[in-house]
């Protein structure tokens, strides 16, 4: 399986949680908000940033215990940050997936 499908598929089940829990909590709303949507994408892009300049998470990154680790990673710190700071940390989650996969099918079009 080539690496992109992994990790869309990493991404795809995250944001599907994130989606879910917003949804459960009646709070799919916020996904709307200037603030999440701005907080989401700076994330991905300086989190993509990582991957491109050749930093030595790339090479972290293919250790599979650190593919998984990230997933939980981010749904409990986006779960855990949203009881003290609210819903818009699930939401900024969100919006750094749908970067990630803009990013991806720029990527994969151009190939």
């Amino acid at each position: 399986m080539p690496s992109y499908r992994r990790d869309a598929g990493f991404a795809l089940l995250c944001g599907l949680v994130l989606l879910a829990s917003l949804r459960w909590t009646a709070t799919l709303e916020t996904l709307w908000s200037g603030v999440a949507v701005a907080v989401g994408v700076a994330g991905a892009l300086a989190v993509e940033a990582l991957f491109v300049f050749e930093t030595p998470v790339s090479s972290l990154w293919e250790r599979r215990g650190v593919r998984t680790g990230s997933a939980v990673g981010l749904l409990a710190c986006a779960g855990g940050l949203a009881a003290f700071v609210g819903p818009i940390v699930v939401a900024a989650a969100c919006w750094g997936l749908i970067t990630y996969f803009a990013l991806l099918a720029i990527s994969l079009r151009h190939r």
